[in-house]
């Protein structure tokens, strides 16, 4: 199998992407940033191009790491831009930098783990691409059977077009022309041929009914011991300042304006966006944000009987009091995952926690199953994977770990920062909200220093984000 496709930069200017696509083109790999980290001036065009025109599209980019942090922060700026858009083919590293060859083979075999490890995380394909030089000489051999490679090579008389005497026998791309002429592209561009080919690997329509609801009930798992807060701090921690005051990351989240409201049927809201998007939960939902029991109940077919994956509203007093999602479905018997609710036996709301429960369905007259469209889902996760959407606040399951951060400091550590003190409700020095632009300028060092004095005898006022502040901020 051989699927010929391109890969593009700036260089290539402004590219009729519906003209290539009507050539016909298998793939397209793009450069996303350039040296220092800045975002390619036409990857934004390019990329809309490509999805706009079923081009399947990867990125490329070429490294100037000459340290392991370096190659870290070139990754976390990569997944950055990307921001959880889906991609058919890796982000590759491009490893070919001259300076390069002087590091040693481990630290070259340690920077490329790291941008791995990043880009791994962040749900996506890896590759490395090299010129058959840096693969038999410079790439260590401990990691050539780890990752995959797309290689570079063409003859010193390139005339765009594939030269078989000169094809690599390793590797599973071949970049065998930088001289092609493509119609819609105006400057000679790239040309390759890849023996592999990862849209199909992807499975973008192999996603079903059980694949969904498990990524649902994955994550509400995950937040069972979650308890509500006192006051409007500490959120993210499970346990920490835990009190009667219905404060919850799930209406920070959701809802802000909400908070302090009770919230079992936030927490069914919020663990539909975590899953997938709020576009999505709204969808399923049927509305947006889940508030009162009685509204699913009016919004949906009432079933009298359990699935796993149901919606359950409880049946007290005449109403629909309480809520939670359903997990698991023996003869009578079903399994909850319920916000705003305690261990104690029986139907308890108010109850101040996230937990687990089972119940006799006979037990409960009047209770009855709400069932989502799980269609819609299955359309989000064919069309995004399962890459993370939910990168904010109280959203587990970062992609990073955040960094010390300070005055000039960019990228996502910075928007996290930014958007924990938007959520604190510390302001900048011009009495405004934060802007969520990446960037630690003085409005960010002053309601970050405004946070740290709030916190007097537990850290100190630097106006750094350092381990001790992180750890106080989003109790990791």
């Amino acid at each position: 199998m051989e699927i010929k496709g391109i890969d593009v930069s700036a260089y290539q200017g402004n590219i009729d992407w519906k003209t290539v696509a009507d050539y016909g083109m298998g793939f397209a790999i793009l450069r996303i940033t350039e040296k220092g980290n800045v975002i390619d001036s036409t990857f934004e065009r390019n990329y809309k191009g490509c999805t706009k025109n079923n081009i399947p599209v990867g990125v490329y980019k070429y490294s100037y790491a000459m340290s392991v942090a370096e190659a870290q922060k070139e990754a976390e700026k990569v997944v950055d831009v990307l921001d959880g858009r889906k991609l058919d083919f890796p982000v590759w590293l491009d490893l070919e930098h001259p300076d390069q060859r002087n590091l040693s083979k481990s630290t070259l075999e340690t920077m490329i783990k790291t941008f791995w490890s990043v880009v791994k995380a962040a749900g996506y394909k890896f590759g490395i691409y090299s010129n058959v030089d840096w693969y038999e000489n410079i790439i260590p051999e401990s990691t050539k059977p780890k990752y995959d490679f797309w290689i570079a090579r063409y003859p010193a008389n390139d005339d765009g077009w594939l030269q078989e005497r000169l094809r690599p026998s390793y590797g599973v791309g071949w970049q065998y022309s930088s001289k092609a002429t493509i119609p819609g592209i105006p400057t000679k561009v790239d040309r390759n041929v890849f023996y592999k080919d990862y849209k199909e690997e992807s499975g973008i329509v192999s996603y079903t009914k059980s694949d969904a609801i498990s990524r649902v009930i994955d994550i509400a798992k995950a937040e069972v011991g979650y308890l509500e807060k006192a006051s409007n701090s500490q959120l993210d921690s499970k346990t920490a300042n835990a009190g009667s005051g219905n404060y919850t990351k799930y209406w920070r989240d959701t809802y802000p304006s909400y908070q302090g409201q009770p919230w079992c049927a936030d927490f069914v809201s919020w663990v539909l966006m975590k899953a997938f998007d709020q576009s999505t939960a709204t969808k399923m939902l049927k509305h947006w944000p889940y508030v009162y029991c009685p509204t699913l109940g009016n919004l949906f077919t009432r079933y009298a009987n359990p699935e796993v994956g149901d919606i359950v509203i409880f049946y007290r007093g005449g109403t629909f009091t309480h809520t939670g999602i359903v997990t698991k479905v023996v003869g009578d018997r079903f399994e909850t995952i319920e916000g705003n609710t305690s261990g104690a036996s029986g139907v308890v709301a108010n109850g101040g926690g996230v937990c687990a429960k089972s119940y006799l369905n006979s037990t409960l007259p009047g209770t009855k199953f709400c069932r989502m469209d799980w269609n819609i889902a299955i359309e989000w996760m064919n069309k995004n994977g399962n890459a993370s959407q939910n990168t904010t606040p109280g959203r587990s399951g970062y992609m990073f770990s955040p960094e010390i951060i300070q005055k000039g400091s960019t990228g996502t550590s910075v928007l996290l920062l930014q958007e924990i003190l938007r959520a604190r409700g510390f302001k900048g020095k011009d009495g405004k909200e934060l802007e969520l632009d990446r960037s630690f300028g003085d409005n960010v060092q002053y309601a970050l220093k405004a946070y740290q004095k709030s916190r007097k005898g537990v850290l100190e006022v630097d106006g750094i984000c350092g381990t001790n502040t992180w750890k106080d901020l989003i109790a990791i």
